[in-house]
């Protein structure tokens, strides 16, 4: 655990609130700061790059580092920025990453945005900051929560992959299309993504879900558009990417 006093003075949170369409114009921070969405989805460009911040990822951005950022969820979207002092900020890295959100660190960011305001919780407070910043430096992290890739081969496999009318389709049959070994195309993409085809699409799946569910369409529904037969296969593999149900997500 950090050995740092007071870490109330080099870690301010900030909460905000997005509409639709939102836009956050380019800006930088002597500060380091974590973003991470309680609800919807956050896209944002960075270093003339690409990035989604959905619920269950956070982003890390390195001190003086340029970036806009533009809502794209259909309600109101909840957003928590947790800064962090230059003191502080290299135990995070020097590089842009998406961190894995996992229920406790979510949980352990509400409780403190809960408790930061009372003066009786002090002692409280600093020891739940000094847990935060370990679990931010341990949490699994990645480039890109969804990387993109500019290979002649695998950009038109990928866009099949990520578009709703190809969900029914097996991956096997979407690959039989290339004119690459299956083998070759996984060796790539883990070479080109840092990801097997698998688990971008299932995170390209994911996104799909959290839109369609702040849409309003029904579980069912997006069960179907997603390839599942049965609701409950679709419960359990949004709840293994983000710790809840789909009835929980939205009422969280």
């Amino acid at each position: 655990m950090h050995k740092l006093k007071n870490l109330a003075q080099y870690m301010q949170f900030d909460e905000f609130f997005y509409q639709k369409n939102d836009v956050i114009s380019a800006h930088s921070s002597l500060w380091g700061e974590f973003n991470l969405s309680l609800n919807g989805i956050l896209e944002y460009d960075i270093e003339q790059q690409r990035y989604l911040s959905p619920p269950h990822y956070g982003i890390w951005i390195p001190p003086h580092t340029a970036h806009t950022s533009i809502a794209i969820d259909h309600k109101t979207t909840r957003y928590v920025c947790i800064r962090i002092h230059p003191k502080l900020a290299h135990v995070l890295g020097e590089q842009i990453q998406s961190l894995n959100v996992s229920p406790f660190l979510r949980a352990l960011i509400l409780e403190i945005l809960k408790q930061r305001k009372n003066p009786a919780y002090l002692l409280h407070h600093e020891n739940l900051l000094a847990v935060l910043l370990d679990q931010l430096t341990t949490a699994p992290r990645y480039e890109h929560y969804l990387p993109s890739s500019h290979h002649h081969l695998l950009a038109p496999i990928l866009a099949k992959l990520s578009n709703a009318d190809f969900f029914g389709c097996s991956l096997q049959q979407i690959l039989q299309e290339s004119p690459l070994s299956e083998r070759h195309l996984l060796r790539l993409s883990q070479q080109e993504l840092q990801l097997s085809l698998s688990e971008w699409r299932n995170r390209a799946k994911m996104i799909y879900a959290i839109n369609q569910l702040h849409q309003g369409s029904s579980i069912k529904s997006i069960a179907l558009d997603l390839g599942y037969q049965h609701p409950s296969s679709f419960t359990e593999f949004f709840k293994r990417y983000t710790g809840h149900t789909p009835a929980q997500f939205l009422q969280t």
